[in-house]
């Protein structure tokens, strides 16, 4: 009973001893252990591989799939598949494509990206198909790596169909001009179908002759084929 008394005696006296520079080194102990593990920590995730796989507008409205690496490391996927309940929707072309991707060893360096054209625009996507999400399956690993990553997406399209798409000016100038050739076009066959009426006349003080229109008329069918045929041998 005496010696329990004793210890219980030196441990209040060691307690005691206890000075606030130790207080200090413990805590600063505590900090540098912190530090290291999160250092170690930063390490394995800039080290391991980050596979992204999203729907982009790439051209126009065209639904397309891109996979990038979004790591700092070169990675291989290994394998991807699609929800079969989404893909079946799809012209038969594509479902094939996509069924017989053979992705096995793909190598994606930081940064960059590939990309998968679904053979449909949005709209078609909208309008057209029953089931508008898309669930797509992913495995990746680390080049000359072992362990592989089991991971999923889903992309919604229809989460998608009331965002603003942008449309810079160089593309607005380029729809301009379409419609501007596509009126061209329309205003050339108009005018070929009709016939204008010119007066010459001119003045007893002119030293040219001047020319008025006087009128309009339409040709009939038959004088429309022949000038037709006459400017397709030309």
């Amino acid at each position: 009973m005496n010696s329990k008394i004793d210890e219980l005696i030196n441990s209040i006296n060691n307690l005691s001893n206890f000075s606030f520079g130790d207080l200090i080194s413990l805590i600063a102990l505590i900090g540098s252990w912190i530090t290291i593990s999160m250092l170690l920590k930063d390490k394995l995730e800039n080290s391991r591989p980050y596979l992204q796989i999203s729907f982009e507008l790439v051209k126009s409205n065209l639904a397309c799939i891109v996979i990038r690496n979004v790591g700092k490391v070169p990675l291989k996927v290994t394998g991807i598949s699609y929800d079969d309940e989404f893909i079946k929707q799809l012209p038969e072309r594509e479902q094939k494509h996509l069924y017989d991707n053979k992705i096995n060893n793909l190598t994606i360096f930081p940064n960059k990206k590939w990309i998968i054209c679904l053979g449909v625009i949005i709209p078609d996507i909208l309008d057209k198909f029953d089931k508008k999400t898309l669930k797509v399956n992913y495995t990746y690993k680390k080049v000359n790596g072992f362990k592989n990553y089991k991971e999923s997406t889903e992309i919604d399209f229809e989460q998608y169909s009331r965002f603003l798409v942008y449309i810079s000016e160089i593309d607005e100038l380029k729809q301009v001009n379409q419609k501007i050739e596509k009126n061209t076009k329309n205003l050339e066959k108009e005018l070929k179908n009709i016939e204008a009426n010119i007066v010459q006349f001119h003045n007893i003080q002119d030293t040219y002759m001047r020319t008025i229109v006087s009128g309009y008329t339409e040709r009939n069918k038959d004088e429309q084929t022949k000038s037709n045929q006459k400017s397709n041998k030309k």
